[in-house]
Order: structure tokens, then sequence, then C-alpha cells
């Protein structure tokens, strides 16, 4: 008799338990994130390539110096504060880049790095006040005369995926000319979680029903064992 005692109890414990596991699903959302990655961007004798560089937040840029002229160097800079410098605490100067050489640039006669000496450049933007645009200057020098400067960009964007950003107000407080914001970026790679939390709450639901069933009318085994119970 106790065995048939602790045997239902199990049964209904146990029903419990795949009720919530089949439940929690559906209080689980979707969560879109990147892997952080560096963009390589290529400074050539004519060009920068890409010349426009857009990543998202938590992304790098590495520039590499490809330009192997005699005597040539280059320089990525960026003057944040507008002093005509780039000492700033927010500015960009990569230092003189050497060109880059299968024989391995910056590399001396006993196998070691050069001090002061580099080809690459790599640049970090980890923090929220990153994100927006940034004009960067590419100072082109010949026998460490300035010989030219050309002018690209690099563009840092939210990371951004399913979640909108929200913007609630009410009565007064709202301005006639508000716009929603919406996700950056709106592909169908972005929208499909949106199919899948229907099919995970229909299938959920249909398993909460089954598990209900399960605990509140036990199978046929379940009753024979409860009517020996009783008459014992």
């Amino acid at each position: 008799m106790h065995w048939l005692l602790g045997t239902g109890m199990r049964r209904g414990g146990t029903g419990l338990i795949i009720c919530f596991l089949l439940v929690l699903p559906l209080f689980t959302a979707p969560v879109g994130s990147h892997d952080a990655s560096a963009l390589t961007v290529n400074i050539k004798q004519s060009n920068i390539e890409p010349n426009t560089a857009n990543i998202l937040l938590g992304d790098s840029v590495y520039w590499i110096n490809l330009d192997s002229r005699e005597n040539v160097t280059h320089r990525i800079v960026h003057d944040s504060d507008g002093d005509g410098l780039y000492n700033g605490s927010n500015d960009w100067d990569s230092g003189i880049l050497l060109g880059w050489t299968s024989n391995g640039t910056c590399i001396d006669d006993t196998g070691n790095k050069t001090p002061g000496c580099a080809v690459t450049f790599e640049l970090y933007f980890n923090d929220t006040s990153d994100i927006g645009t940034y004009e960067y200057v590419n100072l082109i020098y010949l026998n460490e005369t300035l010989i030219e400067n050309r002018t690209f960009t690099v563009t840092v964007k939210a990371d951004i995926h399913l979640d909108a950003i929200n913007a609630y107000c009410f009565g007064t407080d709202c301005e006639d000319d508000y716009e929603p914001v919406i996700s950056i970026e709106t592909s169908s790679e972005n929208e499909k979680p949106y199919w899948l939390l229907y099919v995970s709450g229909i299938t959920g639901s249909l398993a909460l029903l089954l598990a209900i069933k399960l605990i509140f009318f036990p199978p046929r085994v379940q009753l024979i064992e409860n009517k020996i119970f009783q008459e014992e």
C-alpha cells in the first residue's frame, strides 16, 4: 500500500517537473548578437580599400600598409578635438607605418622586432560612446616629408538585432514629429526568430495540456493501482 502511495506521489511530482520544463521555453526570448571581428583595411599606393569602413560596436579596424614604395611611409590619424594635434584622449595616431614585405618588415637580423617599427595599426570600438561616424586622414610621407593626405571614414553602428528601441510617451509628453526607432537591420534573417517564437509557443501550449492531462487524468494502470490501494 505504501509502495502504491509512493508511486502515485512520484508520478505526480514527475508530471509537475515535466510541465515546468515544457513551459519554461515560453518565457525565454531569443537574443541576437554578433561575434566581435576585425575589419582589415589595406593601405595601398593609390587608395585605401575599403575606403569607407562600416562596423558594429565591439568590432575593430585593422589597417595594414601594403605600399612598398621605397622611402614612402604612411600614418593614420584622427583629430577629435580639432586642435591640429593627434595626442588627445579621443584622437587616433598610428605612428609611422612602414610597408609590409614578405621578408618580414620590422624584423632585424637577429629575428627580433625593431623597436618603434610598425606595419599595422588596430583600433577597437567597444564603448557605446564610440557609436558614430569618424573622419580619419591617411598621411603619406616621402623621406619623412609629407607629400599627400587622403580622408576616409569609419562608421560604427549599434549592435541591434531583434530589439527595437522603446521610447514610450503619454499625452502631452509626446511630440508630433516623434517616430519610433526600429531595428537597424531588417533582413529576413532577423525576422526568422519571431516565427520560431510562435512555433515554440504553440508547441509549448500543446505540451502543457498533455502534462495537465497526465496529472489529473492518469493512465489506466495508475487507476487500477489506486483502486487496489483503496481496497486494502
